[in-house]
């Protein structure tokens, strides 16, 4: 096998996972995956909505990160970051963007753990809105360990709803919720690039 074939297969196994300092689109629909599992640990909190809305009024909130992830030192690193699922209704503040279905931030605001915005209701007041906060805490060192994540969701009805609430659903699959599935995946990637070079270095 050549030395080329080896470096190949490494590669296969050997991705580096990189963090998303301006923002990050559907793949973080689930949380921020690409930064292990989730942790209890790290919470996630959104303050200032009202328990019920009333039609197209603008609501300020705060959307708020807690961890024992230390922040870096240098005040321009990355210290947390967020995606934000919003059924209805729509969100404005600054350095946050919508992409792909969901609210997050930018470069310009990735470097603190406590954002304002406003959310606007939409004009029907029969209805409710859900939130999904995925948020992030980050230590700044450009890349994915190190990190913790956690979720949150709430629901805002309007002041003429009258039906029955569907809580909001966290994520659509299970595993990337489960630290230790995480750790089992990344060790079984790394026992086998270890099996590969030993019998590559046979030859």
């Amino acid at each position: 096998m050549t030395r080329v074939t080896v470096f190949l297969i490494c590669l296969v196994f050997v991705t580096p996972v990189n963090s998303l300092p301006t923002g990050i689109d559907d793949r973080g629909d689930d949380g921020c995956v690409c930064h292990g599992g989730i942790d209890d640990t790290t919470t996630v909190s959104i303050t200032g909505l009202p328990e019920m809305y009333n039609s197209s009024q603008s609501y300020n909130f705060t959307l708020k990160i807690e961890s024992p992830i230390q922040e870096s030192q240098n005040m321009n690193d990355a210290k947390g970051g967020f995606r934000v699922i919003v059924s209805k209704g729509e969100i404005i503040g600054d350095g946050w963007q919508f992409i792909e279905g969901g609210y997050t931030h930018n470069v310009s605001i990735n470097s603190q753990r406590t954002w304002n915005a406003t959310w606007i209701a939409p004009s029907d007041d029969s209805i409710y809105s859900s939130f999904i906060i995925h948020g992030n805490a980050v230590n700044g060192n450009g890349e994915s360990s190190g990190d913790e994540w956690n979720s949150n969701s709430l629901v805002v009805k309007g002041i003429n709803f009258t039906g029955e609430v569907e809580s909001p659903v966290i994520g659509s699959d299970e595993k990337y919720h489960n630290k230790d599935t995480f750790y089992i995946i990344s060790g079984l990637g790394l026992f086998s690039l270890i099996v590969i070079i030993y019998f590559v270095s046979k030859d």
